[in-house]
């Protein structure tokens, strides 16, 4: 029975390897703009959630009802195995934060180019003798 905990405990470490590797695919489609991108990776990222939460319950319910939980928590093994869980757990979180912080970027520079196309043809509109120019194409570079 015991190691049927630590294959559980194996397998959220895998998956939380494929959550960061998916957090890298977001960051690039973030940069690149990428629409159909953002929403491959986030539901992968719901879909590996899912998976995590199964786990956890079923290490849990393990866990509880075990007569091995203390030779488990002082196993070599499991110390290894829990502390490259919260090492990329860490890792996890600051891809999360730099995501989010692309994220909050590339919204704001869409909404500032919709707002400048906006003024442009609202200042066309209502000034037909200017030679107004349009400069909607900055870099795409972050």
């Amino acid at each position: 029975m015991e190691h049927v905990v630590f294959e559980i405990a194996q397998k959220e470490l895998s998956i939380l390897k494929d959550f960061k590797k998916t957090l890298k695919e977001e960051r690039d489609s973030i940069i690149a703009f990428s629409i159909e991108g953002i929403v491959r990776s986030n539901n992968k990222k719901e879909e590996l959630l899912k998976k995590l939460e199964f786990l956890e319950e079923e290490k849990k319910r393990l866990m509880e009802n075990a007569p091995f939980t203390e030779k488990i928590l002082n196993d070599e093994k499991w110390k290894n195995i829990s502390k490259e869980i919260k090492t990329t757990i860490n890792e996890i979180n600051v891809s999360l934060g730099k995501n989010i912080n692309l994220l909050s970027f590339s919204v704001d520079y869409v909404k500032n180019s919709i707002e400048n196309i906006v003024d442009f043809v609202n200042k066309n509109t209502y000034t037909r003798g200017s030679q107004a120019r349009l400069s909607i194409l900055p870099a795409r570079e972050i």
